[in-house]
């Protein structure tokens, strides 16, 4: 009997502690997102915004990378005037929903504690923020390009799953090249070793793998090569300033999204590279370590999901080793992301944590392995952790997302603005009246 109700105990601790972070982490994330969206004048933010400028590019100034968007939002304008902030702000809030519902959906189908979700790992700083910009919708046409890909190589003749797999495809590299990252190198990889699988030689497999993503290939490629310039920039702006001058005074400066087009990439990817490692004010090399904290607590954290039991359904067993193998792979495909092609890394983690989970989610059942010596060190890793008894402890799992100093964007500490910075203040801002008081 008192093991029983020790043991009762120790689950309802669990319950509490874990549903106190998640709501803790997920009060503030709402916060932190409810103040951007005021900070850029909720629903009527800047043109020149990050926020709105970026879904401004269109194709007036020739074929340019992340276009599409801004041309079937630009061509609607003339059809039917409308407010794009109103539209683009909306949206984000949307596709946040859908994205939120479709991650509740798999976690419960997997059986996988909720607790990552509102952390800075995952939605923390995009939930319902149009920061997040075009991440979602990137996001669930992987998902969706999984679903496609799976069926597709399943039924190799049938040319509308294929025909289909490329149009999103296209789609989702015309929106927003930087998906390429996080979507397509592990389907390439993936086919490979599902052709190795049936006994095809390697030639042979590269072979197969190279032609079904050569029309992905190409359209990164042309993505790449039409990327933009200042000519491209100011043609851009100038096809929405009487958009614009409609709604806003400040009809002729460019926006920050637009005007990223003339970026000179000599300039760029160093300072991104630096302001990923080192951070943007005060730099300094001690945050490094802090970075690689960073990355291996988000390895931790994804590979052990079931540490915990928050009671809202029954946790499962996870393949922990199949998960080491896409969360290892996603990261390395999203090196040039964590280095010299971008510095957000509120954005750039949630790349990697939600793709894996999406990857493993469409293809767990599909028994492909991959190379054998990932596996190996993936199976070394996990079986180190369980057989840690302090690493494979729930309390362990929730201390780690308390105290991670994941960064929202930018090196960790760079600003007082991530989760936990954010709880200190307010936690301080309610003692100061009541020591004040008392004093």
């Amino acid at each position: 009997m008192t093991r029983i109700w020790q043991s009762g105990k120790r689950v309802n601790c669990e319950l509490l502690f874990s549903w106190f972070v998640f709501l803790l982490f997920f009060f503030f994330s709402c916060k932190t997102s409810w103040e951007r969206l005021e900070n850029c004048g909720f629903f009527n933010p800047s043109y020149q915004s990050w926020e709105i400028s970026e879904w401004l590019i269109n194709y007036q100034g020739g074929f340019v990378r992340r276009g599409i968007i801004g041309q079937l939002l630009w061509t609607l304008e003339q059809w039917f005037p409308f407010d794009i902030r109103v539209t683009v702000t909306a949206f984000c809030i949307i596709s946040t929903m859908i994205i939120l519902y479709v991650i509740l959906r798999i976690f419960r189908r997997q059986g996988w504690a909720l607790l990552i979700i509102p952390t800075g790992f995952c939605l923390g700083f995009t939930m319902f923020s149009t920061w997040a910009r075009r991440d979602h919708l990137s996001l669930m046409l992987t998902y969706g390009l999984f679903l496609l890909f799976r069926h597709a190589i399943n039924n190799p003749r049938k040319w509308t799953a294929w025909t289909a797999f490329y149009l999103v495809a296209a789609l989702q590299l015309l929106i927003h090249e930087a998906s390429f990252f996080y979507t397509f190198p592990i389907l390439m990889l993936y086919c490979f070793h599902y052709s190795r699988s049936r006994q095809e030689s390697i030639s042979s497999s590269v072979t197969t793998c190279l032609m079904r993503f050569l029309p992905v290939l190409l359209v990164m490629a042309a993505v790449c090569l039409f990327k933009g310039n200042e000519s491209t920039a100011q043609c851009v702006w100038a096809s929405w300033e009487p958009v614009i001058s409609n709604y806003q005074a400040d009809a002729a400066t460019i926006g920050n999204g637009v005007g990223a087009l003339g970026w000179d990439a000599r300039v760029i990817f160093p300072y991104h590279l630096v302001t990923s490692l080192v951070g943007q004010t005060n730099p300094s090399g001690w945050r490094i370590p802090l970075v690689l904290f960073n990355l291996l607590a988000g390895y931790f954290l994804l590979t052990r999901l079931n540490a915990v039991n928050m009671g809202v359904y029954r946790t499962r067993q996870m393949d922990h080793t199949l998960m080491s193998d896409v969360a290892v792979i996603q990261f390395i495909t999203l090196l040039p992301m964590f280095t010299i092609l971008s510095c957000d890394w509120g954005r750039t983690l949630p790349y990697w944590i939600i793709s894996s989970l999406f990857f493993y989610h469409t293809f767990k059942d599909e028994q492909v392995a991959f190379a054998p010596q990932l596996t190996r060190l993936s199976t070394a890793v996990q079986q180190f952790i369980t057989g840690n008894r302090f690493m494979r402890s729930p309390c362990t799992y929730i201390l780690l997302v308390l105290l991670a100093p994941v960064p929202s964007y930018f090196a960790p500490l760079d600003h007082i603005n991530t989760i936990q910075q954010r709880i200190c203040l307010w936690f301080a801002d309610i003692i100061h009246p009541i020591a004040t008081l008392i004093s």
